[in-house]
């Protein structure tokens, strides 16, 4: 839980930017909101470069932050759609983004050297 905090922090913050933006009823809402989901995907995208695990392939790390940036993209850019169901699309897609992308950062990959000394 400790190691994972500053990832926890940063997905609290792309939420709460996603209902400040939609449930704010004052000027700035829509700024604020966009701030925060940025501001929140920039600290999980940070984090788990940093905290990737060096035996498994870059690539991985390098997926998991491109997906949790669409999804990012998604909520925060496309949350000024005017229609409720146009809004609604994208946020469910933004949230699959950000889910699988967190997903593929916790994948446990097998290991290949016990599976050649298996072989052996």
């Amino acid at each position: 839980m400790k190691k994972n905090l500053w990832i926890i922090v940063g997905i609290v913050l792309m939420i709460f930017g996603v209902v400040i933006s939609y449930f704010g009823k004052f000027e700035l809402a829509d700024v604020l909101g966009l701030a925060g989901v940025m501001f929140g995907a920039g600290i999980v995208a940070s984090q788990i470069w940093d905290k990737r695990d060096k035996s498994k392939p870059s690539w991985l790390a390098v997926v998991s932050i491109v997906l949790i940036a669409v999804g990012a993209f998604l909520l925060g850019f496309f949350q000024f759609e005017e229609t409720t169901m146009n809004t609604i699309i994208t946020t469910i897609f933004g949230l699959v983004a950000i889910i699988g992308g967190l997903v593929i950062n916790f994948v446990k990959l097998p290991d290949k050297e016990a599976a050649n000394n298996k072989e052996s």
